[in-house]
């Protein structure tokens, strides 16, 4: 498999991560966290309608929505959960540095698990060392 190819869309994610949590971090101290989310959708929702319409394979409204499943709607309600989350994690003052780090490690902890018990991946002994070794980094870090 061609790096370039398996490596773009990982390369992708920690840019938009990494401008994600700090514009969460920006959101104006006296603006409400909702309506800050709500604006993010407003534009995130125009922004993904272009690219459909510019880059995707079936610009059909009608076919898409009849190969709708449950997925969509349920990531919907989780990206907001997490938009909503990350916002207040700063407002209650967790720092950047810190906040997102402890939210991605127990996250990656959590779909660990998620992948052995609902897609029975398997779990290596290396594996199992690394997840310590984060769990162990955890507490350290908020020592």
């Amino acid at each position: 498999m061609n790096v370039l190819t398996y490596g773009w869309p990982i390369a992708l994610l920690v840019v938009a991560h990494t401008v994600y949590q700090i514009s969460a971090k920006s959101v104006p101290s006296g603006m409400d966290p909702f309506a800050a989310v709500f604006f993010n959708y407003v534009v995130a929702a125009c922004l993904a309608f272009c690219l459909w319409m510019i880059l995707g394979q079936d610009r059909s409204l009608t076919t898409q929505i009849s190969k709708m499943n449950w997925a969509p709607v349920t990531m919907a309600m989780a990206i907001t959960a997490v938009e909503v989350a990350s916002v207040f994690m700063y407002k209650v003052g967790w720092n950047i540095s810190i906040g997102s780090t402890v939210a991605s490690i127990l996250t990656a902890v959590a779909l660990a698990a998620v992948g052995v018990l609902l897609y029975k991946e398997v779990m290596t002994a290396n594996q199992l060392v690394g997840i310590g070794i984060c769990i162990v980094g955890l507490v350290v870090m908020n020592r």
